[in-house]
């Protein structure tokens, strides 16, 4: 295992290949269907989230895997680490939503505050296949040694999902190019990720008829205590953030036709 974090904290993330088997794999995407939806893909009536499923059903034996959690203490140096979030990716047949290149440790403040950019290498992220992922239908990518660039900017976006994100600049992004290697993480079933919170990733949307669901699962060295404080005060900003963007569009949408250039003609 120590070899395997070696080339983790070198090339900033590691694949596990057939690390739970598909008949688990399949007993997780059946049980969602008992489940209440949390989120839909936006003017769809196909779900994208089913909320934390951390306590779950058989969702529960996820964090339960030896492999992980032997990585996790050989990575940490220590057992006192915590799961804090589990989450579904529906990235749907046709019409599932692309990812914009990001870090997340960008936002931080929403899900470990009190933490803080530089505490990065205290968290890991997991990225379980759940159904194949590949180029077509929109597999993860990221950029190899992307976590050894110091800090990079963000700025705020909406995304296709109609929430809050924050994007590396595309400038940026030019300079993350030259100095990195793009990998598309294609995957078979059960495979799992893991890989920094500066790891630069994103994907594309899906393109294709093939599902492209995954386990999204955070890791933390639990080392110092939540901040309310931060929290809300970075909650709020994303929220208000969210509706004033959102509000702009409606009052320019109201104050003018925005197809008028659609119906111009030159003789």
């Amino acid at each position: 295992m120590k070899d395997i974090v070696k080339q983790y904290n070198e090339d900033g993330y590691y694949i596990f290949r057939s690390l739970y088997d598909r008949d688990f794999c399949n007993l997780l995407k059946s049980y969602l269907f008992t489940l209440e939806v949390k989120r839909y893909i936006p003017f769809s009536n196909i779900p994208w989230g089913w909320g934390s499923l951390l306590d779950k059903g058989p969702f529960t034996r996820v964090t339960e895997n030896k492999t992980l959690n032997d990585f996790c203490k050989t990575l940490f140096g220590s057992e006192d680490y915590v799961f804090p979030n589990m989450m579904i990716n529906n990235k749907a047949p046709w019409i599932g939503p692309e990812a914009e290149w990001h870090r997340e440790i960008f936002n931080v403040d929403t899900y470990a505050p009190g933490y803080t950019e530089d505490d990065w290498e205290s968290f890991m992220r997991v990225y379980i296949a759940l159904d194949k992922q590949t180029l077509e239908n929109g597999c993860l990518r990221l950029y190899g040694g992307s976590h050894k660039i110091g800090k990079l900017p963000s700025e705020d976006i909406i995304d296709g999902n109609l929430g809050h994100k924050r994007r590396i600049p595309s400038e940026n992004m030019d300079m993350v190019n030259s100095n990195c290697t793009q990998i598309y993480a294609e995957m078979e079933v059960g495979d799992m990720l893991v890989f920094t919170d500066k790891t630069v990733h994103g994907s594309h949307s899906n393109k294709g008829p093939y599902e492209r669901k995954s386990i999204v699962l955070g890791v933390r060295h639990n080392t110092k205590e939540f901040d309310n404080e931060v929290y809300e005060k970075a909650t709020n900003y994303r929220r208000k953030f969210l509706v004033d963007e959102l509000q702009k569009v409606v009052d320019k949408t109201k104050s003018s036709n925005m197809y008028q250039d659609f119906n111009q003609e030159k003789k």
